[in-house]
């Protein structure tokens, strides 16, 4: 990511803003501004509605990981692990609407649902709570940053393959890897200036560290290869990818550096069907979510529907999206306008 360490720390009022409702920091836009004064239907949370999508990615992995255990046939095990590593990606899906605290009124709830929705994925709730925060606040201007830095150039290369290893993402691996030993050593992770923020991350990539070194040494003194099959192959040739899929579409080919207008800076997949919908979590409506923060997912359609005649970047499929990527239709012309650095 562009370094950002010369720039000042938000203040505490600030950043007790970042995942407010109604009075949460919002992200720049051109023409008419009503979003302070949005009505308070918009802002209500769907405490149920969240518990029943989150159960349900739980119940997919207990119900693939028990298949795995039971060592049926290999059509059997590559099924299931599919499975494993579809849940692992739409968790942490949830885990992003966790971090806004829209899922429920208990912030110990929120955080508890948003770590343990990471884990597959060793994606550490308070670190991308961090960085997504600032980047609703600092989208469009040279501030904005990514927690999942992907590899945005050379995409239509290579008759399809470049697409292939910026999916793959390999890299965040080695820099997430890379945060575990430093928290393990207590040194400081980048980007993080307040302390606070700091120490909540370091105890999140300890705790992924415990929970991967454990399955390690289980694997090695039993030579059961379970985690491998259940956990990490799904996490790395399915749910990366997959995950891969979900974000790519919300900024890929837009300036989020230097255009400060959320309604042609971000992209909405008007046309999605209603699985990509329930499993992307709404993240098809990425603009009307960008527009104002503060709006749960729960309720995101109707914020949609307020705004969207003002949408300028739509896209009628995320099938008719990625074929325009592949092709070379949608890329960036200048990496200026991305903060992804891969």
């Amino acid at each position: 990511m562009p370094a950002i360490s010369g720039v000042p720390p938000l203040g505490d009022d600030e950043v007790a803003r970042l995942d407010a409702a109604e009075n949460t920091i919002l992200a720049p836009v051109r023409g008419a501004d009503p979003r302070r004064s949005l009505a308070k239907e918009y802002f209500v949370k769907k405490p149920g509605r969240f518990t029943v999508k989150f159960l349900t990615g739980v119940v997919l992995i207990v119900g693939s990981w028990s298949v795995i255990a039971f060592q049926p046939a290999w059509p059997v095990v590559v099924l299931a692990a599919v499975v494993s590593g579809l849940s692992f990606a739409y968790l942490v899906e949830l885990q992003h609407e966790c971090l806004h605290e829209h899922a429920y009124r208990s912030r110990a709830l929120n955080r508890l649902c948003g770590v343990l929705a990471g884990v597959f994925m060793f994606s550490s709730f308070w670190h991308y709570k961090h960085d997504h925060l600032r980047h609703h606040a600092f989208l469009g201007t040279p501030r904005n940053r990514e927690f999942f830095n992907y590899r945005f150039r050379d995409l239509h290369r290579w008759y399809g393959l470049g697409f292939l290893l910026a999916a793959l993402h390999p890299g965040r691996y080695v820099t997430t890897g890379r945060d575990m030993l430093r928290s393990l050593a207590g040194r400081s992770i980048h980007d993080v200036p307040r302390q606070l923020d700091a120490r909540r991350i370091r105890a999140e990539y300890r705790l992924l560290a415990v929970l991967f070194a454990g399955a390690v040494a289980y694997t090695v003194v039993t030579g059961d290869l379970f985690f491998v099959f259940a956990w990490w192959l799904p996490t790395l040739l399915v749910a990366e990818p997959t995950h891969f899929l979900i974000e790519l579409p919300e900024h890929f080919g837009l300036n989020t550096q230097s255009d400060p207008n959320v309604l042609t800076n971000t992209r909405t997949i008007k046309s999605a069907s209603r699985f990509a919908q329930w499993f992307t979590n709404y993240n098809n409506l990425h603009t009307a979510h960008h527009y104002h923060q503060g709006v749960p997912m729960a309720r995101i359609e109707n914020l949609h529907t307020l705004i969207a005649d003002r949408v300028v970047p739509v896209e009628t499929t995320y099938w008719s999206f990625y074929r325009k990527v592949i092709s070379g239709e949608i890329r960036y012309q200048d990496l200026d306008g991305t903060c992804m650095t891969r």
